[in-house]
């Protein structure tokens, strides 16, 4: 039979009182103090989940063109119909009894922007090698949208190989553009405060929402020249065109009011942009084991920007007033180095494009960050040869 043993009981009560009225002594400091320091342990533990566990359970987004149908693109002005697949792509030629696949992604500068199909250096190879190569780049994307892409299509298209085409901006652009901050800016108030408490989570459940936003304005704009009559109104285009260097350059006066650090945000990225290339690299941590988990092989190709090749346009950025490094021209970047650190650490193929292109010259559209059809054929026989 089990009994109370009140002595006991009384000596609790009285210890428990004494701890309450010992606790309800405590000045208002000592109380704000173990607040704080509760909140400050709480808020520990949620960076901690938030950079190490809650990040990788939340899909990557991207944006297509509108799928199964036929849009116009342009070369300076001229337009060609382009055939758009059921994955939002523009479709790659394809080759019969192709011995091997490869597949390619990448950015605007991987799709060929500005310039005709056929010239892209994804339609040479496929013309030039016995190889199919299935080109699933997009202009405006990042390695997020490669990596969702990816995910996407891997078990719908034949491929060996995967090509990473890296472009000289990709940690610039995987960070706070521009766009990106005023589609922030427009968000609730308590979606800026879980920002505070859980950055990387909420920046990634952004980031998904901000690319449906793309795929919606998108859609817009191309319904908007759904009927229109190209060749009615606009010119030719002119494959000769180049720079003289007296041009107003109004693109790049836009992105210098708009961007200043553009390019040491691009390139230096163990100073300047340490925590875009830590997304990054996570990200290309991620895509890398995928790539493996399917028995394929990484390749990363490496387009330069122009500041790392050309000196009439560093002249042209300098007198902008952009802030660069001189021995971008002709030594490595930051980012560079990092990139020569991955494939050695992972044992990938790596093919360096600055080589080629510092022994050439007029190898980019008028005024335009993008290659012209002389850089595309660079490419391709870089590739070509890679390949032998």
């Amino acid at each position: 039979m089990s009994y109370i043993n009140y002595h006991s009981l009384d000596s609790f009560q009285t210890t428990s009182m004494k701890k309450v009225r010992f606790n309800s002594n405590w000045s208002f400091f000592q109380k704000v103090s173990i607040v704080v320091f509760i909140l400050f342990g709480i808020s520990f533990v949620l960076r901690w989940l938030d950079q190490n566990y809650f990040q990788y359970k939340l899909p990557y987004g991207y944006f297509h063109y509108p799928p199964n149908q036929t849009i116009p693109f342009f070369r300076s002005g001229e337009p060609e119909p382009g055939k758009i697949g059921k994955f939002g792509i523009r479709e790659s030629s394809l080759k019969e009894n192709a011995s091997c696949h490869f597949l390619l992604l990448g950015d605007s500068q991987t799709f060929g922007s500005g310039i005709f199909w056929q010239d892209t250096f994804s339609e040479i190879l496929n013309r030039e090698t016995i190889c199919q190569w299935t080109n699933v780049s997009m202009p405006g994307f990042t390695i997020d949208n490669e990596i969702a892409i990816f995910q996407k299509i891997k078990g719908e298209i034949p491929f060996d190989q995967v090509y990473l085409v890296v472009y000289g901006n990709d940690i610039y652009e995987i960070g706070d553009t521009p766009d990106y901050i005023h589609f922030v800016d427009k968000q609730k108030w308590y979606v800026r405060l879980l920002s505070y408490i859980l950055p990387e989570y909420t920046r990634l459940d952004l980031k998904k929402k901000y690319f449906d936003s793309v795929q919606l304005r998108m859609e817009e704009e191309i319904q908007k020249y759904a009927n229109v009559e190209y060749n009615k109104h606009l010119p030719k285009s002119k494959k000769d065109e180049v720079e003289v260097g007296n041009e107003n350059f109004l693109t790049f006066l836009t992105l210098f009011s708009i961007s200043p650090n553009y390019f040491k945000q691009s390139l230096d990225v163990k100073s300047v942009s340490i925590q875009n290339y830590l997304r990054w690299k996570r990200v290309f941590d991620q895509l890398y084991e995928e790539v493996s988990k399917n028995q394929k092989k990484l390749t990363i190709v490496y387009i330069p920007l122009d500041v790392e090749f050309d000196p009439a346009r560093y002249q042209i950025y300098e007198r902008i007033g952009f802030p660069m490094e001189k021995h971008w021209l002709e030594g490595d970047s930051e980012f560079v180095l990092e990139l020569q650190s991955i494939t050695k650490e992972y044992n990938l193929k790596f093919i360096d494009l600055r080589s080629v292109f510092r022994t050439e010259k007029q190898l980019l559209q008028k005024e335009d960050i993008h290659y012209n059809e002389k850089a595309n054929r660079l490419v391709a026989d870089k590739i070509k040869k890679m390949l032998e």
